[in-house]
This record gives structure tokens, C-alpha cells and sequence, in this order.
């Protein structure tokens, strides 16, 4: 498909979607009120898996940044399982196959969308960020646009991370698309938020279960 190939080639910026895809960030707060509102409570059990990720997580970072493999191993696919992703009704497909490119005058960053759930409703894009500042927002403008290229869906959910940061991303394709992407949550601080993130995918998770 000759859209998907531009993805990688030619999205590089909001802008860059705005114009190619005909995509712009929505400026409604009641559009993805799904990472905010109603939120399931964690159970002591998944509380404390939360805290050995988070430990695990510390340990395997104190010599500098994780690559995509490693970041997935330690990170998304406990988070998965514990949101329930690996068990029915929910299918995984990973990796997906499509590898994203981020310019940065100093150096590109590599992505690859590494898991696919159910229905082409959920993607997950892990990003291995080399150097020190570069934030996992500028990972999103490729991965709304391959979103839109590669989903039947009408409403589609994202999630992108270099380990240390978390942003989900709503996307409504159609005639008026449109999207919106969450605050974005740290597992740096020990006051980190992942057990945040694993809320809203459960939340997530409910949503495309009954769509």
C-alpha cells in the first residue's frame, strides 16, 4: 500500500499529518475522556506486580537506555497480561511489522508498533529513544498515521512508550477524523504512575470488548 510507505517516509510531524492525512488534533475535552473517567481499582495482587515491574524496571535501566526488546520484555508484556490482553476474547499480533523513524537533529530515533489487540483496536508502539531528552511525543504523529492506514475500525486506541513515559492516543477515523493523546505518565519518579497506565488499559480493554 503506497500510504503506508509514505508513513515512514514523509509523517514526521503534526503537521505532516495534518496536511498528508487530513488528520487534526481535536480540541474537545469530552473527546477521550476514557484515560480520565472511571477507572478500575487495582487489586493488592496486581499492586504488587505493579511494584516488581517498577523495581525490575530500575534495576535493568541504571546503565543507560533499553532497547524495543528489552522495554517489551520487562514492561508491556507484564502490563498486558495483567490487563487481561492475553486471554479471550482479546488476539495479539506481534510484532506487526512496520519500523518508525524519528528525525532529531541529533540523531533519528527507531520505533516498531510491536503489538497488535483484538480487532485492530489497540496498538502498542515501543520507541528506543538513544539520547537523553528526546520525549516518546514525537513517536505519534507515525503512529496516528499508520493507525488510520492500516484499521477498518471507526474508533481505534494507541499506546506509545520508550519505558520511561506512557501516552495513549485516541483516533476516530471517518469523514471528520480527528484524535487526542493523553497527559503523558513518567515510570521514572518513585512516585511513578504505572500502576495508571495499567488502569486505563483495563478500561481500554472493557470499551473494545463491548464495542
Amino acid at each position: 500500500m503506497a500510504f503506508t510507505a509514505a508513513v515512514t517516509d514523509k509523517i514526521k510531524t503534526f503537521k505532516d499529518l495534518q496536511d498528508r492525512c487530513n488528520l487534526k488534533k481535536t480540541n474537545d475535552i469530552n473527546f477521550f475522556t476514557e484515560w480520565i473517567e472511571d477507572l478500575p481499582d487495582l487489586t493488592d495482587d496486581e499492586k504488587t506486580e505493579i511494584a516488581s515491574i517498577k523495581e525490575i524496571y530500575d534495576y535493568q535501566r541504571l546503565d543507560g537506555f533499553l532497547l524495543e526488546g528489552t522495554i517489551n520484555l520487562l514492561i508491556i508484556s507484564p502490563l498486558l497480561r495483567l490487563a487481561g490482553f492475553f486471554e479471550p476474547p482479546y488476539k495479539i499480533r506481534s510484532p506487526y511489522g512496520v519500523e518508525l523513524e524519528i528525525d532529531d537533529p541529533e540523531e533519528t530515533i527507531r520505533g516498531f508498533i510491536d503489538a497488535l489487540v483484538i480487532k485492530e483496536q489497540l496498538w502498542v508502539l515501543v520507541v528506543e529513544g538513544k539520547r537523553n531528552g528526546i520525549p516518546v511525543a514525537a513517536a505519534l504523529p507515525q503512529l496516528i498515521a499508520y493507525m488510520v492506514s492500516q484499521s477498518q475500525q471507526r474508533i481505534i486506541y494507541g499506546l506509545a512508550t520508550n519505558g520511561d513515559e506512557f501516552i495513549f492516543i485516541k483516533l476516530e477515523t471517518g469523514e471528520d477524523a480527528k484524535y487526542d493523546y493523553s497527559t503523558t505518565f513518567s515510570l521514572l519518579p518513585s512516585r511513578h504512575e504505572l500502576g495508571r497506565v495499567l488502569q486505563i488499559l483495563k478500561k481500554l480493554g472493557t470499551i473494545i470488548t463491548l464495542s
